[in-house]
């Protein structure tokens, strides 16, 4: 699943209007110029926004977000963010004595995920990741202050890795899209007006 903005100046009355200056190749130079310094700043209000709801770093929302620019002869523009569930480790995760204290969203305070633990389950994984395990066996088998490597067999399998929201999740709704798509459309404005001028300068 991803979203994207697509950004087409033909899209936009105003451009059209600073467009009709030019003539021939001039027109599609402007437009491909013109998008391609808006894209960057749509990537930017889009880590904002969601960097300003999920309790995560700008860097780590940044990762899945990609640019495709415009082209001389195909002059529009792409700006998406594509993910799966995120790792609940990068929310912030601290072992505590009941479980993992979790911050997925800004305005929600921590939480502690009971019995769940920080662990590497794999002898390369690099992160630390959230799990938890479900016990089956007799219940008067100590659990209480033993150490993981050390607990019997029936305690340590299986573990299931836990995992926050999609964060691209938040664009489905219509308002945080509107929003990007608004702001999107003052930036390519104000960029392309600034193309068709240094155009017209130069002649």
């Amino acid at each position: 699943m991803s979203n994207a903005v697509r950004i087409d100046s033909r899209d936009l009355a105003e451009v059209k209007a600073l467009l009709n200056r030019l003539d021939g190749d001039e027109t599609n130079k402007a437009m491909a110029r013109g998008i391609n310094a808006t894209l960057p700043g749509v990537r930017t209000d889009g880590v904002r926004i969601l960097s300003e709801h999920y309790a995560l770093t700008a860097s780590a929302i940044r990762e899945s977000w990609k640019i495709r620019k415009a082209l001389f002869r195909d002059p529009f523009g792409v700006v998406s963010t594509q993910g799966t569930f995120i790792r609940l480790a990068r929310f912030g995760a601290k072992q505590t004595k009941t479980g993992v204290s979790v911050k997925v969203l800004k305005k929600n305070p921590r939480a502690v995920i009971e019995h769940a633990f920080l662990a590497r389950a794999k002898k390369r994984q690099r992160e630390e990741q959230v799990y938890w395990r479900k016990y089956k066996g007799p219940r008067k088998s100590p659990v209480r202050g033993r150490a993981y490597a050390k607990m019997e067999f029936l305690y340590r399998f299986p573990i299931e890795a836990l995992y926050g929201p999609r964060v691209q999740d938040k664009f489905d709704d219509p308002g945080v899209m509107g929003t990007v798509q608004n702001l999107a459309a003052e930036r390519l404005t104000k960029n392309m007006a600034r193309e068709v001028d240094s155009i017209l300068r130069g002649h």
